[in-house]
């Protein structure tokens, strides 16, 4: 389990502000204060050459005496369950809906053809969910009307980052890749 702080968008960010947010909340069960349980270390910082590298990037854990349950405490722009950030995965996204197969994208970004395949499998068989997530927030509606993976994406990159939609569909309890 984890807990996304939000609008921590850059991993220059996440590197710089992290430790300074505080959890107040077990994510398990929603008691208050869940102890500080040590450091894990995530190299996310996969586009930089290893001389300009941000890694490691230090993600906080929590230990809960309630549930005596662990989780992370993760920056927005970081993907829970990837070893690329939310960024990177946002431009294969709009490289998909201008009209980029998947191998032509995979020419031109670092990761591998099989791995954006998998990415945009995922996201077409969750699109659904993501589409009534982000729909029910009063703020982006006008997502309810889109037709289509191409034209819900489209329209949602245009108004969010990545990284913030998947944080508004994991608070609405929707699993997140």
């Amino acid at each position: 389990m984890f807990h996304i702080i939000p609008n921590i968008r850059t991993l220059v960010q996440a590197k710089y502000n992290l430790l300074y947010e505080k959890v107040d909340k077990c994510e398990h069960c929603n008691k208050l204060n869940p102890w500080k349980h040590g450091i894990r270390i995530r190299k996310t910082d996969r586009e930089n050459p290893s001389s300009e590298s941000l890694n490691p990037i230090d993600i906080q854990r929590y230990y809960c005496t309630g549930c005596n349950k662990t989780f992370s405490s993760i920056p927005e722009c970081i993907s829970p369950r990837r070893w690329y950030s939310w960024i990177a995965q946002q431009v294969v996204l709009r490289l998909f809906i201008s009209g980029k197969s998947p191998y032509a994208i995979a020419k031109k970004c670092k990761p591998s053809y099989k791995t954006i395949k998998r990415w945009l499998t995922r996201a077409g068989d969750q699109c659904k969910y993501h589409k009534d997530a982000l729909g029910a927030l009063e703020e982006y509606t006008f997502l309810n009307r889109t037709i289509g993976f191409n034209d819900f994406w489209g329209k949602c990159l245009d108004e969010i980052p990545l990284g913030a939609a998947m944080r508004l569909c994991h608070e609405s309890g929707i699993i997140i890749p």
